[in-house]
């Protein structure tokens, strides 16, 4: 037999092989995991088993490797090695020939866009192989682009300016430049926000303006900061991505040392990217382009990161002869949920066109509840949470998911109220550790007591009353109490003088108010409020996000008349939530709490999504097209973290203003789904209106509708088809 016959009888023996160790993924994974070189875009559904891909994958390449690497030397081979290979493939061998082919581990790069996830990816594959298969090199966007750095520049890990340290400099820097803010960690966030902006999406800074100062003071900031890294040969975050793209553009001897080390490049969360890491990935991949990239464009949400679903979706632009492979089966939610999720998703038009499908049972209709309040509503979210744990599903298992920060507020009450154990997954911050609420703390303390000289510092010019910082610094010099000691300035005027008086009154007033009363005067009376407005306008921000803070505020007082019972409830609350952050590290028995960015990638087996109304999600700030499918996209990241369990929360008021229904629940009804119009079901009919179902017998429907209360029978599958019922204004 010559040697073309041998080897093709040999490939046909290994890809048997092949076939029968990967025998348990699906046709999709499979193909995924074994096809050949050149570039690979698997577009991973929600619980569609991403990372088992991902490691297989490694697997293949380091084991079996594809066939069609043109540089190994021809293969030796004889009939004696095909019948050991036959009889016994785990012979030594038969070992030999079969990985006559894989890939040397130390040209393989897999990256991911957390350290633990590069870890938790690290410790998973050398559990899963047999033998050493160490040299893979895993790691994080920053980790590896900084190991090309220090290839070239020699930095050390000293070097590196961490966000701390960065948010220090940059304070250090604008008060050099005399540059005032309100208030020092809002305003430095927004900075470092930006700076960071410039970097990761390389944008010229001549053309960048600034949405936190002025255009030239912001291009100061930046130069001062820059001048600062280049006199003490330091580098922060961002310039790790931004400078190793310069260096690779810039010394084509590195470029090509690093091209020919990482031969095959892995990413996962390819959805989350942002250009100057694409544009880096693109530099290092080339010329053979042996990139396997797993992403879902349905899961992009990280925008203000400067990550856009438009990398993914061009991919294929960008790399000829790309095979994009669907990962859509769906191993974690029942069929309901897939229904509605794959419904609601389908709304959006910048996307892959795709169809999420599962084996899993049918499952029940996800639940909706109305209530009349936020107050109303986290008493009835932590109902449903102990009627979940009474089915056996411990609180591990149960996540409440909202659309910011802001919504814990009231959550975190109520669990604390009804000692039910929680953890925090993101790094939500205290309501009362905001500007905002230090504010009106220092008014009502001051008004309990007018010797508190640090509160009234805090608060003298809000709203503006024109006691500059130099006549403040003067009355300070003076022992005693400082609104006593400001009359005492030599220069004050008279005018002066009148606004401390007026402040005298509004204090005294309010001291014998609840404290709802005195927020309330605080915010109208005092006029706090306005100070908000002037203040957003200064900043060019809405002033929507600073009203909705004052709003929480205002609505956690309700209940709390005395100032010392208000004052322990914000210190408790504060202590549980560093609790909360405590045991999301402990992996304790609680239940999860996270924003719907902090949710992606997590499952649990009973989901909440709170607050699902106009304003909060789609997010008033969401205007364009592009922001609304982003806030599509938030929604569908949360209702397919739920294996089993879906609750969707409505509101009827919010801060004592009427709201409507999120947009996206229409959305998530399947034009069919004729078996969620069941019994007890409340319904919105074009023409009569809201009613409640009373009876269901195949297709016919009994309602009775609030209009005039009557009762009428309709045609279900008529009125969904014509789209003239819908599940939307619940009660």
């Amino acid at each position: 037999m010559n040697k073309e016959k041998l080897e093709k009888e040999f490939i046909e023996i290994r890809d048997q092989i092949i076939e029968e160790n990967y025998k348990n993924l699906n046709e999709s994974q499979k193909k995924a995991v074994l096809t050949g070189e050149g570039p690979q875009m698997i577009i991973a559904g929600p619980g569609s088993g991403k990372t088992h891909v991902i490691m297989h994958r490694l697997h293949y390449l380091t084991t079996y490797g594809p066939v069609y690497n043109t540089k190994k030397v021809p293969l030796i081979i004889n009939r004696k090695d095909i019948d050991i290979i036959k009889e016994n493939p785990d012979h030594p061998r038969a070992i030999e020939l079969l990985n006559y082919y894989r890939i040397d581990p130390r040209n393989i790069l897999v990256i991911t866009f957390t350290k633990a996830a590069a870890e938790e990816m690290k410790l998973r594959f050398y559990n899963m192989k047999k033998g050493d298969f160490k040299g893979i090199s895993f790691g994080t966007f920053h980790s590896v682009f900084f190991r090309i750095l220090r290839s070239v520049y020699n930095y050390s890990l000293d070097k590196i300016i961490n966000e701390d340290e960065k948010r220090l400099i940059l304070k250090e820097i604008v008060e050099k430049l005399e540059i005032e803010y309100h208030d020092e960690q809002e305003f430095l966030s927004d900075l470092q926000n930006e700076i960071g902006i410039i970097k990761n999406d390389l944008i010229d800074l001549a053309y960048y303006n600034s949405m936190t100062l002025p255009s030239e003071k912001f291009r100061k900031v930046v130069s001062y900061y820059d001048n600062y890294k280049l006199n003490n040969q330091k580098i922060d975050f961002d310039d790790m991505l931004y400078n190793c793209y310069k260096l690779l553009c810039n010394n084509k001897h590195v470029l090509n040392f690093w091209r020919n080390k990482y031969k095959y490049i892995l990413i996962d969360e390819f959805q989350d990217i942002n250009k100057v890491q694409y544009e880096t990935i693109k530099l290092l991949s080339f010329p053979k382009n042996n990139l396997f990239i797993v992403g879902d464009d349905d899961q992009s949400i990280y925008k203000f990161r400067g990550a856009r679903p438009e990398f993914l979706l061009h991919f294929p632009k960008d790399f000829n002869n790309t095979r994009k492979i669907i990962l859509d089966v769906n191993y974690r939610s029942t069929k309901k949920i897939i229904s509605m999720s794959n419904s609601l998703i389908s709304n959006n038009k910048n996307r892959y066109k795709k169809e999420i499908k599962t084996f899993n049972e049918e499952g029940e209709a996800p639940f909706f509840i109305e209530s009349k309040d936020i107050e109303e509503e986290s008493r009835n979210i932590v109902n449903w949470i102990i009627n979940c744990n009474k089915k056996g599903i411990s609180f591990k298992d149960i996540a409440i998911i909202f659309r910011t920060n802001i919504q814990a507020r009231a959550l975190v009450e109520i669990l604390m109220d009804l000692n039910i154990p929680f953890c925090l997954r993101d790094e939500i911050p205290n309501i009362y550790d905001h500007w905002i609420a230090k504010d009106l703390i220092a008014y009502i303390k001051l008004s309990k007591n007018m010797g508190d000289n640090k509160s009234l510092e805090r608060i003298i010019n809000k709203p503006k009353r024109y006691i500059s910082k130099g006549t403040i610094f003067e009355a300070k010099k003076k022992e005693g109490i400082l609104l006593d000691n400001l009359y005492k300035i030599k220069n004050i005027k008279t005018w002066q003088v009148d606004r401390l008086e007026e402040l005298k009154f509004h204090l005294k007033y309010i001291s014998k108010k609840t404290i709802p009363e005195a927020i309330k005067y605080i915010r109208k009376n005092i006029g706090y409020d306005e100070y908000i407005t002037e203040y957003a306008q200064y900043r060019n921000i809405s002033m929507k996000g600073l009203k909705e803070i004052l709003e929480e505020i205002e609505e956690g007082a309700k209940n709390y008349h005395s100032y010392d019972k208000w004052i322990n409830h914000i210190e408790d609350v504060g202590r549980k939530i560093k609790e909360g952050k405590i045991k999301k590290n402990n992996k304790l028995d609680a239940v999860t709490l996270s924003t719907m960015h902090g949710a992606k990638g997590l499952e649990f087996e009973a989901v909440c999504i709170a607050g699902v109304v106009e304003g909060i999600i789609p997010h008033n700030k969401s205007n364009s097209l592009g922001e609304i499918e982003e806030e599509r996209r938030l929604f569908y990241v949360g209702i397919t973290r739920a294996k089993r369990y879906l609750l969707i929360s409505i509101l009827k008021n919010r801060y004592e203003e009427k709201v409507e229904p999120s947009r996206f629940i229409e959305e998530m009804i399947p034009k069919s789904s004729i078996e969620l119009f069941k019994e007890n079901t409340y319904i919105h009919h074009k023409i009569y209106g809201n009613g409640i179902i009373k009876n269901v017998q195949g297709n016919i429907a009994t309602i009775k509708f609030k209009k005039g209360i009557f009762i009428k029978k309709v045609d279900l599958k008529y009125c969904i088809e014509k789209n003239i019922i819908s599940i939307k204004d619940y009660k």
